[in-house]
């Protein structure tokens, strides 16, 4: 026993120092997890995540300042300018591998650069319709936003008869983050495929693996539309008090994007945070 005692005294410190490798390696990987769920915890919501996001999007709505220019502009659109307004709120704009993605509103768009979200209000001043001559719309659009004018080319793909049959992009040298980059109109995947959880996993999260696909899902409607796989990186973290655990998934993006998931024991909810 002696012995014994002596070896441990002798290499404790080495035995530490791997300890600490350990729990560093794991904890780095979920820091970003955990820093969301304390957040949540000073300010929960007490409504389900449909509901945060139809307030968050009237926020948005109200937080949206328009000049006496934009206001005037929005007042005399035509048919086409509305028809061609609407035609882009319907879709998600998305280029650099759907790491960088706009969405359009009546009078204000949000650019999401990597995560991270920009809101612009805008009017659009002018559009110029036009053709290349053969099989592709192209239209020439001056918006007036709060950093100034700007022309995007907004192109479509149409058959001989008028009708639609390929995809449709916007591309500007000055309004958008990826200048003179094509984003491409994105048809979110609806499902996205979550692999890799063990049965311990599945029931840590309350073996509701499809409110986690249903919501992963819609989030990464938004933020990654190009995403259709979440891989679980094997590493969790708990913590009891606040009732919350920690995790990242990866996500198949053209560049892989680690994802931070919380899940909340109190109401089975789970938020997700770049």
């Amino acid at each position: 026993m002696d012995k014994f005692k002596n070896l441990i005294t002798q290499h404790k410190k080495v035995s530490l120092l791997a300890l600490f490798a350990i729990i560093v390696f794991t904890g780095f990987s979920i820091t970003s997890a955990i820093n969301v769920a304390h957040r949540r915890a000073v300010d929960s919501p007490t409504q389900g995540d449909e509901a945060i996001e139809d307030v968050e999007n009237n926020e948005q709505a109200i937080e949206v300042e328009l000049t006496d220019s934009q206001m005037k502009l929005i007042k005399e659109y035509d048919d086409k300018t509305k028809k061609l307004i609407e035609t882009m709120s319907s879709s998600i704009w998305s280029s650099n591998g759907g790491k960088n993605t706009l969405r359009f509103y009546d009078s204000y768009y949000v650019e999401n650069i990597d995560g991270v979200e920009e809101k612009h209000p805008y009017a659009i001043a002018r559009i110029d319709y036009g053709t290349n001559g053969s099989d592709t719309e192209i239209d020439t659009i001056v918006f007036e936003t709060d950093t100034g004018s700007h022309i995007v080319t907004y192109a479509l793909s149409i058959a001989e008869d008028g009708n639609s049959i390929g995809g449709s992009t916007l591309s500007s040298s000055s309004m958008f983050y990826s200048k003179n980059s094509l984003y491409e109109c994105i048809d979110p995947v609806k499902n996205i495929t979550v692999k890799g959880l063990n049965s311990e996993m599945t029931e840590l999260l309350g073996s509701d693996i499809e409110t986690l696909t249903k919501e992963l899902s819609s989030w990464c409607a938004v933020n990654y539309p190009t995403a259709t796989e979440a891989t679980w990186d094997k590493a969790v973290i708990i913590d009891y008090d606040e009732g919350v655990l920690s995790t990242n998934f990866m996500l198949n993006t053209e560049s892989p994007v680690p994802l931070a998931v919380n899940y909340y024991f109190s109401d089975g909810t789970f938020t997700f945070n770049r």
